[in-house]
């Protein structure tokens, strides 16, 4: 969650959208099955033209991404109490990297990337323009019916 962090144009952003983006962090085969608007083709063609693989297809990506809540509101949590996220936004399901600098350790880690988180990195600027609702609609990952729209 910190690459993502890190690596985002938006200084704060919805918990949601967070989840979301770290899901296909975790699982960037699946971002195939994004829904995506027209000006984004040459984004879209990167993630259709990859190779099915039968062994990365997840059978209920939207269960997967509902189970992967709690892990996700934990490290949250953890990052907050490191001070290295607004905890009293996090609370309000808004997530802020404060300026507590990273250990060297860790900001070499976040800067190790292969070819995949790359990508995805591509799509999280690609989609940034879109509201936390149409990133749900268009994704299928998180429910959207009630947001308001």
């Amino acid at each position: 969650m910190l690459q993502l962090l890190s690596k985002m144009e938006e200084t704060e952003i919805e918990l949601d959208k967070l989840r979301i983006w770290d899901f296909y962090l975790t699982f960037p085969n699946e971002a195939r099955r994004i829904t995506f608007p027209r000006d984004l083709s040459e984004l879209k063609k990167i993630f259709k033209n990859k190779p099915d693989n039968p062994y990365e297809d997840l059978i209920d990506p939207k269960r997967i991404a509902e189970r992967m809540k709690t892990y996700q509101l934990s490290a949250l949590r953890y990052l907050a109490s490191y001070g290295l996220i607004d905890s009293a936004l996090l609370s309000k399901n808004i997530i802020k990297r404060t300026d507590k600098p990273l250990p060297s350790e860790l900001q070499e880690k976040l800067a190790e990337t292969n070819t995949e988180k790359e990508n995805i990195i591509k799509l999280v600027k690609g989609f940034n323009f879109l509201a936390l609702r149409g990133l749900k609609e268009r994704t299928g990952l998180l429910e959207f019916r009630y947001d308001r729209k």
